[in-house]
């Protein structure tokens, strides 16, 4: 038996010669020394592959495994990519015989370089290698008598081995439908029969079965510009997706048909929609960009970027909210744009997903010559959370202008960072004899209030006590915010401190009385 490392190291090299090959017949002329020297290295990679094992190849989104067999292929950018332009020309499994020669698999990239959506009018790579006369290389072709014999004798179907997702392809065969079934009925279903039986049907095999005839019958309307009509179809997918009564695998299909429908000119469509201002249902929109995820990120990221409308703008904004973290990629790359507001609104939408991974690009634009993206960065920072952020943030209250300091306290107690609290208590117990960290702990004193942990009443009972001899006019400010932190953490001994000031005269008994008053509107039940 082949060792599975070789194999699984000689599938790695033979996709990457592979991949190179195919940027080469994309990029250089036919007769270009250095596309015939590339070809030759991916021919020569993929005979030794051949001749170690005949393995059938699944393409995934990001990669590739091995048909019936546990050797694994380790991903890399190139294998990545191949795997993307496959899966765009809507490969599924990909099979080089033994007799491939250097012209086949000249002819097979020649048909890979073709858009794909000039592919699909073609009627797919199979149907283009096998009007060439090339029968060397298999493209979604399964052995379903294997298939069928395999159910005969109760084992599972073979599925790619990325986790059970299926990639569905038009044109791939299709196991036989169960008796009964849409799809075995004599002629074939329309549309609305098909995502009406997929609303009823309950087994996994026969919902996957109805999936792949969905997409066949949808993928027509696709190349047409037929989208309303497809709008409908995503529409009906986005309910299938969501829908609680459903199996993990019946989702999943779904969900894997909604990304291929939506890809390319369908999602400039649904974007269209989402810049319409008077477009009713955008939230579904959103819905679908969401379940599209990194297929179409780049499409709504390039149209926030251009848009001048604030409307827009802000629908554009909420759909890369709802994509979440497989837009932030695309996002930190914005943080080094040129223009100050695409960096703000870079920096907010990342705020809004508050993916701790973004930390380090927020670093950058806390340092921002631009003050409202400074403004901004700090926000994001205090929203994100976390020890990086909150190291971030307290390093620009030692180090930042007195401005900048003021709002990182600010946002700290804002977003009640409890990790901030001991520094910010530093802050505040500083000697300051010529009053230049007044503001500063004026400001640590607000956010402490704001963070809530009744656990520094003490520290704040020792500061209202404590008598000064010099600085008394500042001394007695920081008083009177020390009072209102101690109103706002509230509690028993918080109240029963400020009835003790509350009974005495001048400013800090006033201040006490007023504290008072506002813990009993905020506790009713206390007079």
């Amino acid at each position: 038996m082949e060792d599975s490392e070789d194999l699984g190291a000689a599938c790695q090299k033979a996709l990457a010669e592979t991949s190179k090959a195919l940027k080469a017949f994309s990029f250089y002329p036919d007769n270009h020394p250095l596309r015939s020297q590339i070809l030759t290295s991916a021919y020569e990679a993929i005979t030794n592959l051949v001749r170690l094992a005949p393995v059938t190849l699944i393409v995934q989104r990001g990669g590739f495994a091995i048909a019936g067999r546990q050797e694994t292929i380790e991903s890399n950018p190139m294998t990545k990519a191949l795997a993307q332009e496959l899966f765009a020309r809507e490969l599924q499994r990909l099979t080089f015989l033994p007799e491939l020669s250097q012209a086949d698999l000249a002819a097979l990239l020649s048909a890979l370089a073709v858009s794909p959506q000039k592919i699909a009018e073609e009627g797919g790579v199979g149907g283009m290698l096998a009007r060439n006369g090339i029968s060397t290389v298999m493209v979604n072709q399964i052995d379903v008598t294997a298939v069928y014999t395999k159910k005969n004798v109760g084992q599972a179907e073979e599925e790619p081995g990325d986790g059970g997702a299926e990639v569905f392809v038009e044109g791939a065969p299709e196991a036989a439908p169960a008796q009964g079934s849409v799809a075995g009925q004599g002629s074939e279903p329309g549309l609305d029969e098909i995502l009406a039986a997929l609303i009823a049907e309950t087994d996994e095999e026969r919902y996957r079965q109805l999936a792949r005839l969905l997409l066949k019958k949808a993928l027509p309307l696709k190349l047409e510009g037929s989208h309303d009509r497809l709008y409908v179809v995503l529409t009906r997918l986005v309910e299938q997706q969501a829908d609680s009564g459903k199996s993990t695998a019946c989702c999943d299909a779904a969900h894997t048909v909604l990304q291929q429908l939506i890809q390319g000119e369908m999602a400039e469509h649904l974007l269209n929609h989402l810049e319409d201002v008077d477009f009713p249902d955008k939230e579904a929109i959103c819905r679908m960009l969401r379940l599209a995820g990194a297929e179409v990120v780049d499409a709504v990221v390039r149209r926030l970027t251009a848009t001048g409308s604030r409307s827009a703008r802000k629908a554009l904004a909420t759909a890369v909210v709802r994509i979440g973290v497989q837009a932030q990629p695309q996002l930190l790359v914005l943080l080094k744009d040129a223009r100050a507001q695409v960096v703000q609104m870079a920096v907010a939408i990342l705020a809004e997903i508050g993916n701790r991974d973004a930390v380090k690009g927020l670093v950058l634009t806390a340092y921002h010559p631009e003050s409202r993206v400074r403004t901004e960065s700090i926000r994001a920072l205090a929203r994100v959370g976390g020890m990086e952020a909150t190291g971030v943030l307290l390093t620009l209250v030692q180090e930042g202008d007195e401005a900048t300091a003021r709002q990182a306290i600010s946002c700290l107690g804002t977003c009640r960072n409890q990790a901030a609290l001991d520094p910010l208590l530093k802050l505040v117990g500083k000697r300051d004899l010529r009053g230049k960290l007044h503001a500063l702990q004026l400001e640590a004193l607000k956010a402490i209030g704001n963070i809530g942990d009744r656990r520094v009443l003490g520290a704040l009972f020792k500061l209202v006590r404590r008598r000064y001899l010099i600085g008394t006019t500042r001394r007695l400010e920081q008083k009177l915010v020390a009072v209102d932190a101690i109103a706002a953490l509230g509690g028993d001994q918080a109240r029963a401190f400020l009835k003790g000031y509350a009974s005495g005269k001048g400013d800090l008994a006033g201040a006490a009385a007023a504290a008072l008053q506002v813990m009993a509107q905020r506790e009713p039940g206390h007079e």
